[in-house]
């Protein structure tokens, strides 16, 4: 008999997950053999279960915006996935062999998300059931934060509810510490952009209850990035000069 399993740690006991597609006297036989024969601990690098949930999660809730089921929809976004990387199609399942790493499915719902927003669709995802059932915003949600930030930057995107009216163009650290608008390259402070509703609470509520509320921070930009967000904030970054100190 074989069955990929997960034992998880959860609320201080031991939970072991098995296949819903595996009948009751498997699952009983398997139960009984744990019980008494010693286990030998193999490490395997599989997708996590929550890394399946909130694949299937922003599957879904994606797929809802733009027409399709959460499988049309996931089955959409990893070919353009893998097409785009040259890698083997995967299972997003940790009970398959075919499974993907844990460093594949990070890189896949990064993925997901930036899709999201390149394509313009403010993408909210909703986990749990019932009355634990709460919207996630893609920041809390996103693996690598930078590359979520800049991806709304670059869409003039709010970075917190996903608006794409009246966004601006957030100086996370006060302009005043580099002498104001004028001295600023875009290269000495950090950069969030916020709709005008979370600009005025920024400043209305201080950087530090901003962060902890909302979970996320402004970045610094590279001189490359810089150049591209001129294009998009034509009225920002005064004093940058192309082709200085350029490698």
């Amino acid at each position: 008999m074989n069955i990929s399993l997960e034992l998880i740690e959860e609320n201080g006991g031991l939970y072991l997950y098995v296949p819903s597609d595996k009948r009751f006297n498997d699952t009983k036989e398997l139960i009984n053999r744990i019980r008494n024969f010693d286990i030998t601990v193999v490490k395997v690098d599989k997708l996590s279960l929550d890394q399946m949930k909130k694949i299937w999660a922003l599957c879904r809730d994606y797929g809802e915006l733009r027409g399709y089921t959460k499988e049309e929809m996931r089955e959409a976004l990893e070919n353009e996935f893998c097409n785009s990387r040259d890698i083997e199609y995967f299972s997003i399942s940790p009970f398959k062999k075919d499974g993907c790493s844990m460093r594949i499915a990070t890189d896949f719902i990064q993925f997901i998300i930036e899709h999201a927003i390149k394509h313009e669709f403010n993408l909210i995802v909703y986990e749990g059931e019932g009355e634990n059932r709460k919207p996630r915003h893609l920041q809390e949600i996103a693996p690598d934060i930078r590359r979520y930030v800049i991806a709304c930057l670059l869409k003039k995107r709010c970075a917190v509810c996903g608006k794409l009216v009246d966004v601006d163009l957030h100086h996370w650290d006060s302009v005043a510490t580099i002498g104001g608008y004028k001295y600023d390259d875009g290269l000495q402070t950090r950069f969030l952009p916020l709709c005008r509703e979370h600009h005025s609470e920024f400043h209305a509520i201080g950087k530090q209850r901003f962060e902890k509320k909302w979970h996320i921070e402004g970045i610094m930009l590279s001189r490359n990035l810089v150049k591209k967000l001129k294009e998009v904030y034509p009225n920002h970054f005064q004093a940058f000069k192309e082709g200085k100190n350029e490698i």
